[in-house]
């Protein structure tokens, strides 16, 4: 599905890219021929938009009355796809202009108008852009996999000035429309009207000087890079006050300005108010703890705390902080959950951590289960004493966050676990037999800790459940097939159901111990 999702991104950006470009096309290079940017570009988003078309009927989709599973027929779904996006997609990428130029051979008024409309037709190209409505469900995907708020906001942010900038891009290339007396406006306009535009002054074609010693220019004998920068400056201008350098000249234009002038002043404020809250949405989280911090420091000051005890306060907030168990925006919905589900969610968040134990690897899905719902994940301060050297150890200890410490016999004192000797799981051997274990080391929580704590007897227990179980499947299935016959004596049991504790708690002890 990646691969899926990698192709999806690629197809909206080029969909993207293309609402630039086009417009910029039809509007300041309008009735100038293609040169080789302009071949490759239309060849080239051509070939990907159909190549697009043909994966989408030969991709599976996700069934909306199902989530999670998939439809793979082809027959339903193509018949979805025709029912769908097809339409748009299809006739979006339709090469309009090159029509245009088959059917452009004629000289008759009924060709030219037909070519005129052909070359209209290309702006049905922007049409995929509808296509952007898929886009928030891939970025759904994306969102879990970047993992970090930080990094969302800030392209969240991005997000609010690349919108900015392509609406100031497509307002510019609308008023150079609006501004020249030919144009692709007036393309599809009868030939009286669009002679009597063409007779009406223009603000590109008025003369101006820059100077009493200087000759007269037009905007519309610049080059076509200061003609688009000037249209992209004065759109930005608009938004806030009103550029002197250009103003409308004839009533069409001033329309323009006018409908113009209403909706920057709405797109202006909207944008600077999602800028600001795309911004401090960055760094809200952080300031917000060190703000109720500082009110924690204040109440601890008010009755003489010494700087040990304010420091340990810190350090376990700032843990707490950090594996977001304040201060978090899931906190609120997930405390709506039912206790099934909040059941499920912690099992998730203790299995996380238990699948790096090798030893669950050959258990069963419910032994699994109770396993983890009877484990704790705890938070532990500093200097927590997990195990002794020498002490049977009736639990497993796994580390989920923070850093432990290893007391040193010969040295006389505690070493910090870091690099190729960073301890993460502690009296790993106990659950591999029901013999007592003894602890080998001599370990401690040097750091607020997050820990899982797995208890030896709980994992024994439901362990042997499975491995009984297993045992019952085994027995049944050689006393049926009759081609070889294990007996085992069991002296001094009296049912059954002892004998295949019995016989899962040896088989759990030779499948655990590797043999």
């Amino acid at each position: 599905w990646t691969g899926k999702m990698t192709w999806d991104f690629f197809v909206m950006f080029l969909v993207i890219l293309d609402s630039i470009i086009l417009p910029f096309q039809l509007s300041f290079k309008h009735g100038m021929p293609d040169d080789a940017f302009d071949e490759m570009w239309f060849w080239f988003t051509t070939t990907v938009f159909f190549t697009d078309v043909f994966f989408s009927f030969n991709t599976a989709v996700e069934n909306p009355s199902e989530p999670g599973t998939w439809i793979q027929s082809r027959p339903r779904i193509a018949c979805m796809y025709l029912m769908g996006w097809f339409s748009i997609d299809f006739f979006s990428t339709i090469p309009y202009g090159r029509l245009a130029t088959a059917f452009g051979s004629g000289n008759s008024s009924g060709a030219v108008r037909l070519l005129k409309m052909l070359k209209f037709l290309r702006i049905m190209r922007l049409m995929r852009m509808l296509r952007m409505s898929k886009l928030r469900a891939v970025w759904e995907r994306v969102e879990v996999r970047i993992g970090s708020i930080a990094i969302i906001q800030s392209i969240m942010l991005m997000k609010v000035l690349l919108f900015v900038v392509a609406m100031c891009h497509w307002s510019a290339c609308l008023f150079w429309v609006i501004g020249r007396p030919e144009s692709l406006m007036t393309d599809l306009l009868p030939p009286e009207s669009a002679a009597d535009f063409a007779a009406l002054p223009h603000w590109t074609t008025l003369s101006r000087r820059d100077g009493a010693d200087q000759g007269e220019w037009t905007f519309e004998q610049k080059p076509m890079e200061e003609q688009y920068i000037f249209c992209f400056y004065w759109t930005l201008g608009v938004m806030r006050t009103m550029p002197a350098e250009v103003t409308p000249v004839n009533f069409p234009e001033r329309i323009f300005v006018l409908l113009f002038m209403f909706f920057a002043l709405s797109a202006f404020a909207v944008s600077v108010a999602s800028l600001t809250q795309a911004y401090f949405k960055i760094f809200e989280r952080g300031r917000t703890f060190n703000d109720e911090y500082f009110f924690v420091r204040m109440y601890l000051n008010r009755f003489g705390a010494q700087k040990p005890l304010e420091a340990r306060v810190k350090q376990f907030l700032a843990h707490l902080f950090e594996r977001r168990r304040i201060m978090a925006k899931e906190t609120n919905l997930m405390e709506k959950l039912p206790e099934v589900l909040k059941h499920d969610v912690q099992n998730m968040l203790v299995w996380h951590h238990l699948q790096k134990l090798q030893v669950v690897n050959d258990l069963g899905k419910g032994a699994i289960q109770e396993i983890c719902a009877a484990s704790t994940i705890a938070d532990h301060m500093p200097g927590v004493l997990l195990c002794s050297k020498g002490e049977v150890a009736e639990s497993t200890w796994l580390l989920c966050s923070g850093r432990l410490q290893i007391f040193d016999e010969t040295l006389d004192r505690w070493k910090s676990s870091t690099g190729k000797y960073r301890v993460t799981v502690v009296d790993y051997e106990t659950l591999s037999s029901p013999e007592p274990y003894r602890s080998t080391l001599t370990v401690s929580t040097a750091t607020v800790c997050e820990l899982l704590q797995i208890s030896k007897a709980i994992f024994l227990k439901f362990a042997g459940q499975h491995q009984a179980e297993t045992t019952r499947q085994w027995r049944k299935k050689h006393n049926q097939s009759n081609k070889s016959v294990i007996k085992v004596q069991f002296s001094g049991l009296e049912n059954t159901e002892e004998q295949n504790n019995v016989c899962a708690s040896a088989t759990t002890a030779v499948l655990m111990s590797g043999h």
